[in-house]
């Protein structure tokens, strides 16, 4: 299955508002009222998820006299209302298919009327704008391309009061690579004039320097440059051709290729033979991969001591759904849910189904076999003792009958983290979890914790000597607390007879040499001050007393 992949409309961001880069297509027609009054109307496509700026307000149609030096007769100013402005709905023609995120397209509906007097030369109307999209394939510099949208309005047209011919429906806003296109281009006449349909190359127009000329350029105007090889009139897209059938202007195509290409279709309209007009279609096919339902669920193939289990629906491109969870036997176990929850009435060996899309003839199956299993007898964890002291051991013990393995975690401090029985040493409280595993897969896990008890903060786990001496023996030279942890608070000090401090400290491995600025203390009785936590909220010890120096 294809990966939902979608290339449109993606739009470089100018600086300014004037350089639009959310051109999609558009057209432009005519219809003669009586007494030279037409009704001019002009239907821009913009791409509203990405592009900008919004539409043109107004939007200025030039009209022209068709000789070779066109002259400008007038400009038209359209304004922008906001009621014409529409959201076109994302249709695609195979129920299997999935619409496509993040591509919308808006339409807007300019019209007008104006008096134009008899001229046998013919009118030219023009409306143009600069820049199409980033992505486009068929075109050599897409972003710096623009689009005119032009209605000639012949001397026959004029003399006959013509009511030029017009699309019945927008193609559509999005379409499926290696899918046919069949869409219907046919247009309407109010005359009943004759209909000829072709494939024809859209006009360029202004470029990113002046993206909105008023009012638009002059005739004659140049048709877009393909991006030739691969692409040209006759292979528009890639992949199985557009073609347009003359007479109904229904096209058909397969793409090949994921991106946005430009397409033009013009109708020709004939009265007694002649032709009296032409409308021109600009627009572009956003081709993407739009995906086809894929039914996938994730489950562990074994599942231990519950008969109650959840589905989690991994599917794609679908949200209807058939479940079987018992597919082999019982198939009046079944359920529409995206991920259900199902009860099985007893352990053992079921073969599970899921349907993405049922009933529609693109639709996937999944299968999966689960096991249902129920474990021999409990596992049973215990502490010898469950609360000891830092540098203790506690002896864990798992049992569960026919356990092949076990494993303890943490295993930091713990003598062997593999085997049932273990030694543990934690020096703070500390949650053991051990996994056994049995011979049909299934796993039981238990867990015990040992509750490291702080030892008090007085002797024999703080001891503050009561003599010492320092007669360089190398025995017994120095006072010093010891301590069988780092405190969290330390002090202590050394007065002589007079009160006068002679020593203090607040690390633990400071000593007293016996001496005082240098000067080796006489041996005598001295006095001491103590204050100690051991741990961290533990109360303080506080302690006085004499400590004798020896020489």
């Amino acid at each position: 299955m294809r990966p939902f992949v979608l290339f449109v409309c993606l739009f470089f961001c100018s600086k300014t508002t004037v350089f639009a880069t959310h051109i999609v297509g558009g057209e432009i027609t005519y219809r003669c009222l009586g007494n030279n009054i037409y009704e001019i109307t002009l239907t821009v496509y913009r791409d509203c998820y990405n592009g900008v700026p919004n539409f043109d307000n107004p939007a200025p149609i030039g009209i022209y006299v068709n000789i070779e030096d066109s002259v400008l007769v007038k400009t038209l100013s359209l304004p922008y209302n906001n009621a014409t402005n529409d959201t076109l709905p994302i249709l695609l023609n195979d129920p299997c298919l999935t619409v496509p995120p993040n591509v919308c397209v808006h339409k807007a509906t300019y019209r007008t009327t104006t008096i134009l007097p008899f001229n046998p030369n013919g009118y030219i109307l023009v409306y143009q704008r600069c820049c199409r999209n980033k992505l486009i394939r068929n075109l050599p510099d897409p972003l710096n391309t623009g689009i005119s949208f032009v209605a000639e309005i012949s001397a026959e047209s004029q003399m006959a009061c013509n009511k030029g011919a017009t699309f019945d429906h927008w193609p559509p806003v999005a379409i499926c690579v290696h899918h046919p296109i069949d869409f219907d281009h046919g247009a309407s006449d109010a005359d009943g004039d004759s209909l000829a349909y072709r494939l024809c190359t859209p006009y360029n127009g202004p470029d990113s320097l002046r993206p909105a000329p008023n009012p638009p350029y002059a005739p004659p105007y140049q048709e877009l440059l393909w991006l030739d090889p691969p692409y040209n009139l006759s292979n528009i897209l890639g992949g199985e051709p557009l073609t347009i059938n003359p007479y109904t202007g229904f096209m058909t195509g397969i793409p090949d290729m994921i991106g946005n290409f430009v397409v033009g279709v013009c109708v020709d309209e004939f009265r007694d033979g002649a032709l009296l007009s032409t409308t021109r279609r600009d627009f572009q096919y956003n081709v993407a991969d739009c995906g086809e339902p894929n039914a996938a669920f994730f489950l562990p193939e074994i599942l231990c001591d519950t008969l109650s289990v959840m589905f989690v629906n991994k599917s794609t491109n679908t949200n209807l759904f058939r479940w079987y969870f018992d597919w082999e036997n019982d198939l009046s176990q079944t359920s529409t849910s995206f991920s259900p929850t199902h009860t099985y009435p007893d352990t053992g060996l079921y073969t599970v189904a899921l349907i993405a899309a049922p009933s529609f003839p693109c639709s996937d199956t999944f299968f999966q076999q689960i096991h249902l299993l129920e474990t021999n007898g409990p596992l049973v964890v215990s502490a010898t003792p469950e609360e000891i002291m830092a540098g203790d051991t506690s002896q864990l013990n798992a049992d569960l009958p026919e356990a092949l393995s076990y494993t303890w975690v943490p295993t930091e401090t713990l003598s062997n983290p593999n085997i049932p029985n273990p030694l543990a040493s934690p020096i703070v409280t500390t949650t053991y979890t051990v996994t056994a595993v049995l011979p049909n897969g299934c796993e039981r896990s238990g867990e015990v914790t040992v509750r490291v008890v702080p030892p008090p903060c007085d002797e024999p786990f703080v001891f503050f000597p009561t003599g010492f001496s320092p007669n360089g023996d190398g025995e017994n030279d120095v006072l010093k607390l010891e301590a069988s942890v780092e405190p969290a608070m330390l002090y202590w000090a050394i007065y002589n007879r007079w009160g006068e401090k002679i020593f203090e400290t607040t690390q633990l491995n400071d000593v007293w040499d016996g001496t005082f600025r240098g000067q080796a203390q006489p041996a005598e009785t001295y006095g001491y001050l103590l204050r100690v936590a051991c741990f961290e909220g533990q109360p303080e010890l506080f302690r006085k007393g004499n400590v004798t120096l020896l020489r």
